[in-house]
């Protein structure tokens, strides 16, 4: 194209692309530059108490810890003795069970007992299954807290 060019007289400056504003991208860096400066220098989290040695994900989840209240003959006869029967995570520990029940309920837990129960085997017919497998919680309080999960059955 170009022999063509030159027997019609087309000029060099018509054939070039017209230059993109050079003064745009200036504009561009310059208000980068200032959402740069803008943002603020990030500031150190707050300090966890010393005693507490709990992940950040971990805090208020005891939701997901305690599943649900187990209420049966036994559960509500060690009530009388300040204790209390809870269906918790498999993997959650003694001192996650702790923080989540005082969490959530605003009482003073003594101690925590843990008994992981087996999945047993069900059959129903020629179909052999076995039943789901939990872990239960023994929760002792101190003495004058109370969890009202017995009251009302």
């Amino acid at each position: 194209m170009g022999i063509f060019d030159t027997i019609i007289g087309k000029k060099e400056e018509e054939k070039k692309p017209p230059e993109k504003p050079k003064k745009a991208a200036a504009v561009k860096t310059a208000e980068k530059k200032e959402k740069t400066v803008e943002k603020k220098p990030s500031e150190k989290p707050k300090a966890k108490p010393v005693g507490k040695k709990m992940a950040k994900r971990d805090e208020n989840i005891a939701h997901r810890i305690i599943l649900e209240p187990i209420i049966s003959e036994k559960s509500t006869t060690l009530g009388a003795e300040n204790k209390y029967v809870f269906k918790v995570s498999q993997n959650s520990g003694k001192f996650q069970i702790k923080e989540a029940i005082e969490g959530y309920y605003g009482v003073g837990v003594i101690g925590v007992n843990t008994i992981k129960i087996h999945p047993k085997k069900r059959i129903h017919g020629r179909t052999i299954g076995y039943k789901k497998g939990y872990k239960k919680a023994i929760v002792t309080l101190r003495q004058g807290d109370t969890i009202g999960v017995t009251e009302g059955v």
